[in-house]
């Protein structure tokens, strides 16, 4: 039997009939390579402030996968306002808030990452460039998961994981097994 790795799950509670769709698809492919999806309020519930709770729940993973999803749409704005740099921004989807704080997170504490975002989404960690990850665009559909678009990154970030020893233990820190 294959040791089950724990994997941080950096995504939005309301999802889109797509969305959801996507992330149970995603789930699938998790679980079949021995990996178990952990996220604060679906799989871990503590009794700890929002922030630590992130804290402590990656401490007990080996990889940490960044969905950025549409969450916000802004139709007609301003970005940088009163600044030099002040831009009209119209018709944009940001991610939650989230994504930014837990993918940093996870970052610093040198889990492997693999960051995907929908299409359209924009904004900090799923900018190009600002980490040393790719950050791969996603159909979200269940043949963008079988493409070689899709499962040439996730094999590589698997080695990754795979090599990664989790920092704390499950029982360490109180948690429970969602996969019993």
């Amino acid at each position: 039997m294959r040791e089950i790795r724990n994997i941080f799950v950096s995504k939005p509670n309301a999802l889109s009939p797509p969305q959801k769709s996507f992330c149970a698809e995603l789930t699938k492919h998790l679980r079949n390579r021995g990996l178990q999806p952990r996220t604060l309020g679906e799989t871990d519930f503590p009794n700890s402030t929002p922030i630590q709770a992130v804290k402590d729940v990656l401490g007990i993973c080996q990889g940490a996968l960044i969905l950025g999803f549409k969450q916000i749409h802004i139709v007609k704005g301003y970005s940088k306002v009163g600044t030099d740099k002040e831009r009209k921004i119209a018709d944009e989807f940001l991610p939650t808030a989230w994504n930014q704080l837990e993918s940093g997170m996870a970052y610093m504490q040198d889990l492997p990452l693999m960051i995907i975002r929908e299409q359209g989404v924009s904004g900090g960690v799923f900018d190009v460039g600002i980490t040393d990850r790719y950050v791969h665009q996603a159909e979200l559909t269940a043949e963008w998961l079988n493409s070689e678009r899709f499962l040439q990154p996730f094999n590589d970030w698997f080695s990754d994981v795979i090599d990664k020893p989790p920092a704390r233990t499950v029982a360490a820190l109180g948690f429970t097994d969602p996969s019993r």
